[in-house]
């Protein structure tokens, strides 16, 4: 897993920051008469450079921490990078900024209400957006990330929680879990969690992580839910590398629904290379498509076969792997 993170950094940072330009503009400052502080809010947006060109619903990306310019910047290069290869679809950044932040996040409440009924309503009149929401955060903002995708589930549909402190509110996180999972939860969605385990911030808050993932596991419940150890990274490095992994798994769909249709691409130049269809098929039985799958990898059995450049050998390894994946 290690080794995995490590390979992710590197492609976050080396290969991004040596480009040039970037496929996101730079974050826009944009001031909200805010009903429920009864003040004047800042939130940041940052488009895709190519906004106008496609014309379905963008997806909104909403994190907290908007006015600390590492977790923007950071969250921004994530989506940048994952962006320019396919892995994740044209979505708008919405930073949000805080006047209080510890206040504002733990208490949760207020800060919910001023996304539900003042920040999303104002972007859903100025941009064109998907009605499920991702909402990102990292400490405090991964408890109030949490509490979001928990509560009303039907907008924040995908969460992203990097490092999150449950402990606040006398851990009342669990007690709100628990009431939404069930035989009747209606919790739908991804739902990513990742922790460090160096230097004292992220060790003290472990036990508490655990504690939630263990109570998602066993609940009876409709999410797709991952969490990953970041090993060897700390609280405040712990973004870098989990703000990129959490999009990755959020839009993991779109990505497997990317390869089907580079690979009827492929076939259709290269109607008789057997590999082009056994790809095809591991994406649709990514899917849970496994009649289809079934399909595309008898072709490519058959496809093999004709192919005189494979050796005999090699054709029964194939062949055997082939028929594994049509088993499982």
């Amino acid at each position: 897993m290690k080794l995995i993170v490590s390979i992710f950094l590197l492609f976050l940072t080396t290969n991004s920051f040596c480009q040039s330009h970037s496929f996101y503009s730079k974050p826009d400052t944009l001031i909200i008469k805010s009903k429920i502080f009864d003040t004047e809010r800042k939130i940041t947006v940052s488009l895709p450079l190519d906004y106008e060109k496609i014309k379905e619903p963008k997806n909104l990306i909403v994190y907290v921490d908007g006015d600390n310019e590492e977790i923007t910047g950071t969250i921004l290069q994530a989506t940048n990078n994952l962006y320019l290869y396919d892995d994740i679809p044209q979505s708008i950044l919405v930073g949000i900024f805080h006047q209080d932040r510890n206040e504002e996040l733990v208490e949760k409440k207020k800060l919910f209400k001023f996304l539900d009924s003042d920040v999303i309503p104002m972007i859903a009149n100025k941009y064109n957006i998907k009605k499920k929401i991702t909402i990102v955060g990292h400490s405090f903002g991964g408890y109030f990330s949490t509490y979001c995708f928990l509560k009303n589930n039907t907008v924040f549909n995908n969460c992203i929680s990097i490092s999150p402190a449950y402990w606040p509110n006398d851990s009342d996180i669990y007690d709100i879990v628990k009431k939404e999972l069930g035989k009747e939860s209606k919790l739908t969605g991804n739902l990513y969690l990742a922790i460090g385990d160096k230097r004292w911030d992220d060790i003290s808050l472990r036990e508490d992580f655990f504690k939630f993932t263990t109570i998602l596991e066993k609940g009876d419940n409709n999410i797709n839910f991952q969490y990953n150890d970041l090993v060897g990274f700390n609280h405040n490095s712990s973004p870098t590398v989990g703000f990129g992994l959490g999009l990755n798994f959020c839009f993991d769909q779109l990505e497997w629904n990317s390869v089907i249709i580079d690979q009827n691409n492929r076939i259709k130049s290269f109607p008789d290379f057997w590999q082009h269809y056994e790809l095809k098929a591991d994406a649709l039985k990514h899917l849970e498509k496994y009649k289809e799958a079934n399909e595309a990898y008898k072709v490519a059995l058959n496809k093999l076969k004709l192919d005189k450049e494979v050796s005999v050998s090699d054709k029964e390894k194939i062949e055997n792997r082939l028929q594994k994946k049509m088993k499982k």
